[in-house]
């Protein structure tokens, strides 16, 4: 007897079955056409403070396609209170813009190493909050607000990983003209 003949299909699951295959063949090409807008990030970084945040910078950059990066600003921390190393981002996305066409051979998306250090910034070399108040603002503080003011409905996400004194002084300023 052959098994083959045995079988009996049933037309419903067999439909059934069809439809969910459908589904998962084209669902990946209607996720892909939806826009994917990318979150407006501001990195506040205490870099050379010790390796984490150069780490996590050189991190930060393997991902910059999936992200609008609108600042990194160079801050104080508890151990580094009285300097800031925007030389040190700028640094790593020098390293960065060497490799870019490596990555971009695997993702599109990437952006330019130059325009990425355009947004290289700085607090005031000054520890908590000493550094907040009239008087107190720096280049990191004033770009805050100017990516504040933009015309963009996206919110903007400040990734504190150093003194946050820089973002509080942003705020102070914008409390006190507004």
């Amino acid at each position: 007897m052959n098994l083959i003949s045995n079988i009996r299909i049933n037309p419903n699951k067999v439909t059934l079955y069809g439809l969910i295959l459908l589904f998962l063949m084209f669902s990946p090409m209607f996720l892909s056409a939806q826009e994917i807008q990318k979150c407006r990030v501001i990195i506040l970084t205490d870099v050379e403070n010790e390796p984490d945040d150069t780490e996590s910078l050189v991190r930060l950059l393997l991902y910059s396609n999936m992200m609008d990066i609108k600042g990194i600003i160079s801050t104080t921390s508890v151990h580094m209170n009285k300097e800031v190393h925007p030389e040190s981002v700028q640094k790593v996305i020098n390293a960065y813009g060497k490799v870019r066409e490596h990555l971009l051979r695997h993702e599109p998306g990437f952006p330019e190493a130059i325009s990425l250090l355009q947004l290289v910034k700085h607090g005031l070399p000054e520890y908590g909050m000493g550094g907040i108040g009239t008087g107190k603002d720096s280049q990191g503080s004033d770009w805050i607000i100017k990516i504040l003011d933009e015309n963009d409905p996206r919110p903007l996400w400040i990734c504190v990983w150093g003194g946050p004194n820089t973002l509080a002084q942003a705020l102070y300023k914008i409390r006190q003209t507004r």
